[in-house]
């Protein structure tokens, strides 16, 4: 049994431990930068501790200089305060058993769809946005997608809450690039403006779809056709995706970016094959980065707060 279980250990979906971003100048210098609070008490299936599949992306912050924490609190305006960023990632309304990161063939006995959040939880959080605060909101596919539908709503974005498709095309990894128009190469995030890479290439793993509220960027453009199966009471049907995989948007004196897919931003091993952002034909690394560049808040001469000292 020990060996069925080491062996399944060994094979299984997991974070890539021994991944190392590329080097390069980094955002900050070290422990300098912005407080990023990474979620991890709402029953996150991508947590950032050592066992989670959201290890590598807590490294690639704190190599790019950013003070990196996790937090299983309530969002409250007392905790929302000690952050300038927050990350949540595949919040669900249950628990998964998982050993090392590893689902576990087990259930948690909650329903892993429903609601992650209270509203009072939601209404402190928008709170916070609107007042200068910024949120990193990723959910997947089903069944994060319907977990945090109501977080998402309260800003303006549709999560579809299934699986992402394109007919006639390999979907994971789907490739949004220059050359298929699938990017906002006008914003930040895709052009690298304010000090972070150019963007050609970015992939994501199956994921769910979104639509956007007015005047968001639309990143990741999902093309005219594209389906979205989902769970209709027991039976799986297809409808029409929405139009995007990842919006950013300002949101009063705060910033939004909504992502539908999560593994884009980690590096991980599933059968023993690496993918993620650690893929060498996409630019995945560059975009993780741009995205916090572009969350992080601005001084008075609109440099990212500790800029000025990683700069010197």
């Amino acid at each position: 049994m020990a060996g069925v279980f080491g062996y399944a250990a060994w094979t299984a979906q997991r974070a890539d431990y021994g991944w190392r971003p590329s080097p390069h100048r980094p955002a900050y210098a070290v422990g300098t930068g912005p407080t990023v609070a990474i979620d991890h008490g709402h029953h996150n299936a991508s947590t950032a501790n050592w066992w989670g599949r959201y290890w590598p992306f807590g490294r690639l912050l704190r190599e790019d200089g950013y003070r990196v924490r996790y937090s299983e609190a309530a969002f409250t305006p007392a905790m929302l305060g000690a952050a300038q960023v927050l990350v949540i990632a595949n919040a669900s309304g249950g628990a998964k058993p998982q050993f090392l990161g590893i689902n576990l063939p087990w259930g948690g006995g909650a329903d892993r769809s429903a609601p992650a959040f209270t509203a009072a939880e939601i209404a402190a959080l928008r709170t916070w946005v609107a007042d200068g605060g910024r949120l990193l909101l990723i959910a997947d596919h089903a069944p994060f997608g319907a977990a945090n539908a109501a977080l998402a709503s309260a800003f303006g974005v549709r999560m579809h809450a299934g699986f992402a498709e394109v007919p006639g095309e390999v979907s994971d990894p789907l490739r949004f690039t220059r050359g298929n128009a699938r990017l906002d190469v006008a914003h930040p995030i895709v052009s690298g403006a304010g000090g972070g890479a150019p963007v050609a290439c970015v992939q994501t793993f199956t994921g769910q779809s979104l639509d956007a509220p007015a005047g968001a960027a639309n990143l990741l453009r999902l093309p005219r056709g594209t389906v979205e199966t989902i769970d209709d009471h027991g039976t799986l049907r297809e409808t029409p995706a929405g139009a995007s995989q990842g919006l950013a948007f300002d949101y009063g004196k705060g910033r939004v970016v909504v992502l539908g897919e999560a593994a884009m931003l980690t590096a991980q091993v599933a059968d023993r094959q690496p993918f993620g952002m650690q893929s060498p034909d996409c630019d995945n690394v560059a975009f993780a980065r741009n995205v916090l560049r572009w969350l992080r808040p601005q001084d008075s001469n609109g440099l990212g707060t500790g800029e000025r000292h990683a700069r010197r």
